[in-house]
């Protein structure tokens, strides 16, 4: 009995595995391909065949491609988190030199990492623009992740202010939503532009800002 329910636990795990492995598959692939296409010229299809599953592996983990769109959106947030490591960033000693940090990092990730344009935006911005009308489910997930960032932006302007090296005088609410707006918006002017120059003006417009 103890053996069989050995065999039963590993053979649990054994799938739970798997069924992890194929659902990340799915989420990469559906990833880059939003981020290169969009989400309304990205068929399932293409995502299925990208990603080297099956029609039932997938509706097995999302049922629909709305579904999918708020997975793609929760697991890119996590991962660039974890990319630009927003732990070590809010340890900064300088919690205005680990903002600087955190927007040049947003800055980094608009950039393509091949030759197929210069500036692929903000995916967060790119799906807001798409769907954030018509989908009450992608558009909560936009307010939650949009409003993660403006979180960590949020601590470290208190950080900054506590330090001497942020302006006392400003809000620091009303100061993390207008750092967010302006980087938004210049990512969107470099996408139309295709070409990086106003995020990093509005970078050096935000030191200056903030600096007392």
């Amino acid at each position: 009995m103890d053996k069989q329910t050995d065999w039963s636990v590993l053979l649990r795990v054994k799938r739970s595995a798997k069924a992890q492995a194929t659902r990340r598959r799915i989420l990469e692939a559906a990833n880059r391909l939003f981020y290169l296409y969009g989400y309304h010229a990205t068929g399932l299809d293409r995502i299925i065949r990208e990603a080297g599953v099956t029609k039932g592996n997938f509706y097995h983990h999302f049922p629909g491609k709305e579904a999918l769109a708020v997975a793609v959106l929760e697991w890119h947030r996590d991962e660039a988190l974890r990319e630009v490591d927003v732990e070590d960033i809010l340890r900064d000693p300088s919690p205005l030199g680990g903002l600087l940090r955190f927007l040049e990092a947003m800055a980094r990730r608009t950039v393509c990492p091949d030759e197929a344009c210069e500036v692929r935006g903000c995916f967060f911005g790119n799906f807001a623009l798409e769907l954030s009308a018509g989908s009450p489910a992608v558009r909560g997930k936009l307010r939650e992740i949009f409003d993660d960032i403006r979180a960590v932006l949020l601590r470290l302007i208190r950080a900054g202010q506590t330090a001497g090296e942020i302006r006392a005088d400003l809000d620091p609410d009303r100061a993390a939503g207008l750092i967010l707006s302006l980087m938004e918006g210049a990512i969107l002017l470099d996408k139309a532009q295709q070409r990086q120059s106003e995020t990093l003006q509005a970078i050096g417009f935000v030191r200056g800002y903030l600096t007392p």
